[in-house]
């Protein structure tokens, strides 16, 4: 099977089925990540050309959003000074602080992260957005939570320490998206480094915390109006290769229909009256109203 990226970013599209039907998180570590990765330089540079505003850049401190204006700026325009630009200065300082960066909707505006989005749905036929997120060494994230998709972690800088639990629906029997107050036992405890991926189930209890430097992740959430994990990759149209091997089966049987028939009833059928023509069927036609 061809794949879009999934088998450049995981390596192993297979063992990630595998993981997606069990509900168990995994740490994957291909070679390298695809070229559609963006690099933490190209993430920086737009953050810095002093264009970006909410809602494409939010910060948030224990749990909540940071108000825009203080971390944004005031930038010329013709019409006069427009707020909320994102000031790169502000955010350091809040991230130095403990807060979190949070740059939504990613494939709106960048390009490969667009790219990427694109591909991993087409391989999962599931839609698929892409978030990144900024903290600083020791910052942790929200407390335990789920989410409400299955979501593969790309660490693109730094060390990132996760603690990911065992998915149980909730007793109203919704697996929808908030906090966890009592996870149980962890499943999986694992510091991840750059290049890493990391799989977390939908609805698999989770926290994170930053564990060297300035820790940078892109989180691709994997959608789906179901709610069911994933569990493999969608149907697809047949390839060139195999449409000529079911054409050639065809014309085989075609073949063979025609060398097994009578020549001799051929020839009488083809010199004799035409058969009649049946009457006009009727058509049953809708009422205007």
């Amino acid at each position: 099977m061809r794949w879009g990226v999934l088998d450049r970013l995981l390596g192993e599209p297979g063992a990630f089925f595998e993981q997606c039907r069990q509900g168990r998180p995994h740490v994957f570590t291909p070679p390298c990540l695809p070229q559609e990765v963006p690099t933490l330089r190209e993430l920086t540079g737009a953050l810095g050309g002093a264009l970006m505003r909410t809602p494409y850049v939010e910060l948030l401190r224990d749990g909540e959003l940071v108000p825009a204006g203080e971390f944004g700026a005031a930038a010329g325009c013709a019409d006069g000074p427009q707020e909320g630009f994102a000031d790169p200065e502000r955010i350091m300082h809040l991230l130095a602080e403990g807060a979190t960066l949070l740059l939504p909707r990613l494939g709106r505006w960048n390009a490969s992260v667009g790219a990427l989005t694109a591909l991993l749905s087409q391989d999962l036929g599931r839609e698929t957005e892409a978030f990144c997120f900024a903290t600083t060494v020791g910052s942790r994230g929200p407390d335990v939570h789920r989410d409400g998709a299955d979501v593969l972690v790309v660490q693109l800088a730094g060390r990132k320490e996760w603690t990911v639990y065992e998915a149980e629906a909730p007793a109203d029997g919704t697996r929808g998206p908030g906090p966890v107050p009592n996870p149980g036992a962890p499943v999986l405890h694992t510091v991840i480094g750059a290049g890493d991926v990391l799989y977390v189930p939908r609805a698999a209890p989770h926290t994170a915390s930053g564990d060297d430097g300035l820790s940078v992740h892109l989180a691709l959430a994997i959608g789906d109006t179901t709610g069911d994990r994933v569990d493999g990759p969608p149907s697809r149209p047949m390839e060139d290769a195999q449409l000529l091997c079911l054409a050639r089966e065809l014309m085989q049987r075609a073949r063979a229909r025609v060398d097994a028939s009578a020549p001799a009833g051929s020839v009488a059928r083809a010199g004799g009256a035409l058969p009649c023509s049946p009457g006009r069927i009727p058509v049953n036609r809708p009422d205007a109203g």
